[in-house]
């Protein structure tokens, strides 16, 4: 009889368990998409910037040897950088934007449960 209740109990148990994790995994899954989302965006958003980069420091080599001659390109130079510095903001922005709200739930689901669980112990131990 008591062996039946502490198996009735150990599985009533494992059950709630089961249910809590449930929730954290597919939590889990969906950072790692969102995570999976982001680097193929930060790898799609590094390619041209470090190709900017790279034009614009042809063009700073360019206008420096030339500066003389090129007062023009100086200017084209400097919104080039401009525009690449408002680029980089934006993909700043992006990423701080996608990663903190999974990673800010995340953090509240696992407290959540931890604290379900805690409560639970709580309980059972009465």
């Amino acid at each position: 009889m008591l062996l039946t209740i502490s198996v009735s109990v150990i599985a009533a148990i494992m059950v709630v368990a089961v249910l809590f994790l449930i929730p954290i995994l597919l939590q889990i899954r969906r950072t790692a998409r969102e995570v999976e989302k982001l680097s193929e965006a930060a790898r799609m958003q590094i390619v041209p910037l470090s190709h900017d980069l790279t034009v614009i420091s042809q063009e700073v080599n360019g206008i420096l040897k030339s500066i003389h001659r090129q007062v023009d390109r100086v200017g084209e130079g400097i919104v080039t950088v401009k525009d690449t510095v408002v680029r980089l903001r934006e993909f700043e922005e992006e990423i701080l934007h996608k990663v903190e709200k999974p990673l800010l739930e995340l953090a509240t689901l696992i407290s959540a449960v931890i604290q379900g669980i805690e409560a639970f112990i709580r309980i059972v131990h009465r």
